[in-house]
């Protein structure tokens, strides 16, 4: 009878002993750690990887290495965590050809593929998506440990009838088009249903030239929104719409204010309701002029793995450039830009919270290449370079409500690293010095 109660215990140490041995078990050791928490970085650190989690992470004399690990010497270079985008789109676009069709899983993954190979590990899609993007998300977090960016979805945003961006291609029928607080209730139950990440309205008029969702209707969506458990985040272009939707309850603005500078009124109303400016898109604002002249960054061996050579072959071409300059439209967003950067500066001193987004994936948008853009303009808005690393990572995973698995390389997140031959403390454009990408463990560059 002894032996009978003892065998279950040896049973268990045995099957504990052969998960140990089988763990899979990644060390990266000699480089210098920045982790994302703002904290100062830790030279000849070491990072433990098991099963695809970070076990340890600091000072090299403190780790506790298992026997049999993989170890990776990167002497010499720094680890990052990896780039949270809180604002981009997924799968409709291919070159320069945005379509509903275009919305595969090829395509889909392709372009995950291309966020992760420049070091952005996880992606949050802003409202334009088909159901296909939920089958990923479902695949992906199944192991956690996917090969290419992590996907948080908004699946279908929401606007008025015929209203912005119905009219961009592709886009019709993808935002839900409400007019009643009955047709917004049916959507969001629809969208709790799919268990989405957060909910996404769209609040613009596209400088004049199509219709507004009212803002007593969005108000209504971001408290149906809540009830379900749900936060929301706004694309808006006005100080008055972006003001009145703070003191709505909005969770975080998708875009920076444009048309003019915030103030202190402003600044106030984010504060007291504790709306994040979650994402500048200052890029969005780029990608509407800067073709006009072709950039020389068009030929920056860094940007070409971002596109098809047919694809910038176009961005390059005299009829391109031609035709972006003829709209006199284009042109405003310069100032829209500049407006943006200053905005984005005073609302980080004056402590409103902030996250990294981009709005890349639209045609001209280019995935991967202009989050590094993003990051350039962020550090010519006056932003330091450890500010801009916590927009990405510690910041964005509390924006997400992602913070216990993603972020900051610390013990207990998924090892979504990134490892630079340079230091991006120094300079924010040493990100482009990338050699290795690891999302869950998982190297994919």
């Amino acid at each position: 009878m002894r032996r009978r109660l003892l065998r279950p215990a040896l049973l268990c140490a045995t099957l504990w002993t052969a998960a140990v041995c089988q763990a899979q078990v990644t060390v990266l050791e000699n480089a210098t750690l920045i982790d994302g928490t703002g904290r100062p970085p830790v030279a000849n650190s070491t990072v433990v990887i098991t099963n695809g989690r970070i076990t340890y992470a600091g000072p090299k004399a403190q780790a506790k290495v298992p026997g049999g690990a993989a170890r990776v010497n990167v002497a010499g270079k720094f680890i990052v965590p990896g780039v949270i985008n809180l604002h981009g789109h997924l799968g409709a676009t291919k070159g320069l050809v945005q379509d509903n069709k275009n919305y595969t899983r090829e395509n889909t993954f392709h372009q995950l593929k291309t966020y992760a190979n420049y070091g952005v590990t996880s992606v949050v899609s802003m409202g334009s998506d088909q159901p296909l993007i939920l089958d990923i998300r479902r695949e992906q977090r199944a192991t956690g440990r996917p090969k290419e960016a992590r996907v948080f979805t908004a699946f279908r945003g929401f606007t008025g009838p015929g209203g912005y961006p119905t009219k961009a291609p592709g886009m019709k029928g993808v935002p839900y088009e409400v007019s009643t607080p009955a047709q917004v209730e049916k959507a969001l139950d629809e969208l709790a249903s799919r268990h989405v990440d957060l909910v996404k309205v769209w609040v613009d008029d596209h400088l004049g030239k199509e219709q507004k969702i009212p803002i007593p209707l969005v108000k209504v969506i971001i408290s149906g929104a809540k009830k379900r458990g749900l936060n929301t985040a706004a694309h808006i272009f006005y100080y008055d719409d972006a003001k009145a939707l703070a003191e709505g309850g909005l969770y975080g603005l998708a875009h920076s204010v444009r048309d003019k500078e915030v103030d202190a009124a402003f600044i106030a109303s984010m504060k007291k309701s504790g709306t994040w400016q979650a994402a500048a898109t200052f890029t969005r604002e780029l990608s509407m002029f800067v073709y006009a002249q072709p950039p020389q960054w068009l030929d920056d061996p860094f940007f070409t793995p971002s596109v098809s050579p047919e694809t910038r072959a176009t961005l390059k071409s005299a009829a391109y450039a031609k035709n972006v300059a003829a709209n006199p439209e284009n042109m405003l967003y310069k100032g829209f830009l500049k407006t943006a950067q200053k905005n984005l500066k005073k609302l980080a001193d004056a402590g409103v919270p902030y996250g990294f987004g981009t709005d890349t994936g639209p045609p001209a948008r280019i995935q991967g290449f202009f989050e590094h853009l993003e990051m350039q303009l962020m550090a010519e808005a006056g932003l330091t370079p450890q500010q801009i690393i916590t927009s990405w990572s510690k910041s964005a995973a509390q924006w997400l409500g992602a913070s216990k698995d993603l972020g900051t390389a610390e013990a207990g997140h998924w090892a979504d690293l990134v490892v630079t031959a340079k230091n991006p403390l120094t300079d924010i454009n040493n990100m482009r010095t990338i050699e290795q990408v690891y999302i869950g463990g998982n190297r994919v560059r």
